[in-house]
Order: structure tokens, then sequence, then C-alpha cells
């Protein structure tokens, strides 16, 4: 069963779950980080945040 996309997911459970690029344009702007971008782009600011809790600005 996929967890929810939440800040307290695992980053292996992140990568290893498909999400839709609208979930993850919501995780980002509940959480203050750039929803802009391709769906590439958003899930490396996601998993960047997962890892150090660091907003990575968009490119």
């Amino acid at each position: 069963m996929r967890p929810n996309l939440t800040k307290d997911i695992n980053i292996q459970s992140f990568k290893e779950f498909y999400w839709l690029k609208e979930e993850l344009q919501t995780f980002c702007r509940e959480n203050g980080i750039s929803a802009s971008g391709s769906k590439i782009e958003i899930s490396d600011r996601i998993e960047t945040f997962l890892r150090t809790g660091e907003i990575k600005k968009p490119n």
C-alpha cells in the first residue's frame, strides 16, 4: 500500500512509489518548496528536502 506523501516519509518509500505531478506540487506548496518546473525537477527538490530539510531553489 502506498504511503501518504508527507514530510515524514522516508526517502526509500518516496523513490519506490509513483506520484502524480499534482501530488508533488501540493506537497511542495504545503512545505514552502517551489512547485514550478518539470516533474523530475520537483521530485529532486522534494528528495533534497526529505534528506536534508533544505529547501532547494529552482534552477
